[in-house]
């Protein structure tokens, strides 16, 4: 189980849109994520880690929540599934 998430699958959680869960964290409204800049990561682009237990704790949700919201294991499953 991976306890970072990236801005879109939080916004699979939370149900809304993946540029809201930037914007927020990016601002410190939402505190329980944090925005990499390019300067720190190296990338060309800001990059954001978000915490899965502060996140189940800011939504007042369980950790299986999370997951179950996921999908069955919080990742992609194109890679369990590979195409015969």
């Amino acid at each position: 189980m991976r306890d970072l998430l990236n801005a879109n699958q939080t916004a699979r959680v939370m149900q809304c849109a993946p540029q809201m869960v930037r914007e927020r964290i990016k601002r410190n409204i939402w505190t329980f994520g944090r925005a990499v800049v390019p300067s720190e990561s190296g990338r060309k682009l800001t990059g954001y880690e978000i915490n899965k237990r502060e996140l189940a704790d800011f939504l007042k949700i369980s950790l299986d929540e999370i997951n179950r919201r996921l999908g069955e294991d919080g990742e992609n499953n194109e890679a369990d599934n590979p195409i015969p």
